[in-house]
């Protein structure tokens, strides 16, 4: 196996939380994201997302996820963006803006249409609608 075989996809995206619970009803409420709850102490939320492979053409899946932040490293500064499609930016930037989340951009690229928001643990979220694909 060659080094470039290594990773195929991304199999996930993991958001540790001071408050998982909170965090995920925050994503459902503004972003419509309908998280799933696990573990003992129902401090696990996960969204699946299925799909079919295409190099393998087996059916595949990605998860979203929010942790409780217990035993993760402390950052003191966020590393990371999530980008998540979305089908409409307008409308999703107007929606967000009348629950008084500060949205910025819609800037427009070749790609697609982006906009930016954070979640109320401060991490960032980019907002793309691809366009493309008209």
């Amino acid at each position: 196996m060659e080094q470039k075989d290594f990773v195929a996809h991304i199999g996930g995206t993991f958001i540790y939380s001071v408050d998982p619970k909170s965090l995920a009803k925050w994503y459902s409420k503004h972003l419509g994201i309908e998280f799933e709850s696990n573990g003992t102490d129902g401090n696990i939320f996960y969204r699946t997302y299925f799909y079919n492979d295409i190099s393998t053409g087996k059916k595949a899946y990605m998860v979203l996820s929010i942790l409780e932040n217990k035993n993760r490293p402390f950052l003191f500064e966020k590393v990371f963006c999530v980008n998540y499609r979305v089908n409409n930016i307008e409308s999703v930037a107007s929606y967000l803006k009348t629950l008084n989340i500060e949205v910025k951009g819609i800037e427009v690229y070749p790609e697609g249409k982006f906009a930016w928001i954070t979640d109320p643990e401060g991490n960032y979220i980019e907002l793309w609608e691809d366009t493309t694909l008209n």
